[in-house]
């Protein structure tokens, strides 16, 4: 069963409820493994069992994940260590992404004591076969400043500020404690007393800041990348990096 015909079995009421928000990217989530039939509330008991039976979930990822890690075999760990953040110790690289201490061996294997999606996987390699960032400037742009971020900034707010808002909505204390155990601080020098400085990776900082609805306006999120940030990936792999990072902070909720 393709998306499309997937998509015709569904509600098609589009109603939000879901992670996806809507049938269409709720059907593609579904055949990746991103998603499972039971998360659509509108689709009745027997729909789901008879639906399940035709669905074979492909996940290319683990592919993508093989082939990532046969190209990182070829980078020299010692030169590039210093650019992503990273420790070089016993031909290893050592260092800290989505709060997670991780090892990554020479021949690409993984090692880290918490779990790892396939999302964080893919991320990790591509930071490393991007050769990270080297030196932060200092200077806080928006997604859309970033090259090639205005393309993909309607993706960013619908898939990465939006979520990120309705989660502070709904969470804000407990999303605030979730990110200090990621190591963020909390810099003072922005108009709001809701404000968080990230290392999602090494070279990676996000500045995420939050104004909670008063009585004249409604809540708001904002995020912000040091101006090397498409040195570390590009707009599209930040748009992923934010919604992994707000599904680990949904999943521990």
């Amino acid at each position: 069963m393709n998306p499309v015909e997937l998509y015709k079995q569904l509600p098609k009421t589009n109603c939000g409820e879901c992670r996806q928000k809507a049938c269409m990217p709720f059907a593609f989530a579904v055949l990746k493994g991103d998603a499972d039939l039971s998360e659509c509330s509108r689709l009745p008991a027997k729909g789901k069992d008879e639906l399940a039976t035709s669905i074979r979930k492909t996940d290319w990822r683990e592919d993508l994940i093989a082939n990532l890690q046969a190209e990182i075999k070829g980078i020299p760990f010692n030169e590039v260590a210093d650019n992503l953040g990273a420790e070089y110790r016993d031909g290893k690289l050592f260092f800290t992404c989505f709060g997670r201490e991780v090892i990554i061996c020479s021949d690409g294997e993984i090692q880290a004591k918490k779990t790892l999606t396939p999302w964080m996987k893919m991320l990790l390699l591509f930071y490393i076969k991007n050769g990270g960032c080297g030196g932060l400037s200092g200077k806080w742009v928006f997604h859309n400043e970033l090259r090639g971020g205005m393309m993909k900034y309607k993706a960013f707010l619908r898939e990465c500020e939006e979520p990120l808002k309705e989660l502070f909505d709904r969470h804000l204390d407990k999303a605030a404690l979730l990110l200090d155990a990621y190591g963020a601080s909390h810099p003072a020098e922005f108009p709001s007393q809701h404000a968080w400085l990230v290392y999602v990776f090494p070279r990676l900082p996000i500045l995420l800041i939050y104004w909670p609805k008063d009585d004249e306006f409604e809540s708001k999120v904002t995020m912000r990348f040091d101006s090397t940030a498409d040195n570390c990936f590009d707009v599209e792999q930040l748009i992923f990096l934010v919604e992994e990072l707000i599904k680990d902070m949904e999943v521990s909720l």
